[in-house]
């Protein structure tokens, strides 16, 4: 990836970090951003020691499309164009039923995750896009998540905003497909990793109780958690000038794993009663 210049939004921790780090490994140029100035600093600093030069960081609130604009600007003005997008950033304020999202709760929950998790994809696809179509050239990535494309139970909000996401994908990979300019868009499923979207997330109280809810996470984390690097390299192919894909979905993890261990799961839960 020596010739390749990226943005990477959400990329001072989990899945973002990883693949700026899984990138920064190949050879690429890469800008981080994120919500919060001092993850930055802390990230950019980490990175430097190995990589130098060939990373870039700022503060970025994905959901403003001034600071989407600007981060993009930064990145052109650093590395001369932006080649790659992996639009990573993402947020999930609450695990458990929709019912017990109170309804003076619901609309700011609902609306905080859509302008993170989908306007936050929106805006940082539309602040490149022009500059891949100038370019005749471009690679990008957004990120799919639980029950996008199928239904998940306990995250109905976040999953609407990733099928959303989905949809959107999608849709501009195929207005991309009409063009001479060799623009990909696809569209990566990461698959359970732990992660800060992970333990962040607030179990709803009058669902289960907080030890209910750890004892069944740990068995999650041993039966059915990804490896966060094996399922970030999966990321790589398809930033490549060598990516023929256009409007596909891809795993960074196994279906078969998942499905035996859930079973697991359900068996040892079982057992506990």
């Amino acid at each position: 990836m020596k010739n390749e210049t990226a943005l990477i939004t959400g990329s001072t921790n989990g899945i973002g970090k990883k693949t700026a780090e899984l990138f920064l490994r190949e050879g690429c140029k890469v800008m981080i951003c994120s919500r919060k100035e001092e993850h930055v600093k802390n990230t950019l600093a980490e990175f430097k020691e190995k990589y130098g030069d060939s990373v870039v960081g700022m503060k970025c609130d994905v959901s403003d499309p001034i600071a989407v604009k600007s981060v993009v600007d930064e990145t052109i003005k650093n590395f001369g164009s932006v080649r790659i997008l992996v639009a990573n950033a993402g947020i999930n304020l609450e695990y458990g039923p929709f019912e017990h999202i109170p309804l003076e709760k619901v609309n700011a929950d609902a609306k905080t995750v859509i302008e993170t998790n989908l306007i936050g994809v929106i805006n940082s696809i539309s602040a490149v896009l022009h500059h891949m179509i100038k370019q005749e050239y471009g690679r990008i990535i957004t990120l799919g998540g639980g029950g996008a494309d199928r239904p998940i139970e306990h995250m109905t909000l976040y999953s609407a905003s990733k099928g959303g996401v989905l949809a959107f994908s999608k849709c501009l990979a195929e207005e991309m497909s009409k063009k001479d300019s060799d623009i990909k868009i696809n569209i990566f499923f990461p698959g359970m990793i732990d992660t800060n979207l992970t333990t962040s997330a607030q179990v709803m109280e009058a669902w289960k109780d907080r030890e209910t809810f750890e004892r069944e996470f740990a068995l999650i984390q041993k039966y059915v958690m990804t490896d966060i690097e094996e399922s970030c390299k999966n990321v790589i192919s398809y930033a490549l000038p060598s990516c023929k894909d256009n409007g596909k979905t891809f795993r960074g993890f196994s279906i078969m794993k998942l499905i035996k261990g859930f079973k697991k799961i359900r068996k040892e839960l079982k057992d506990m009663e």
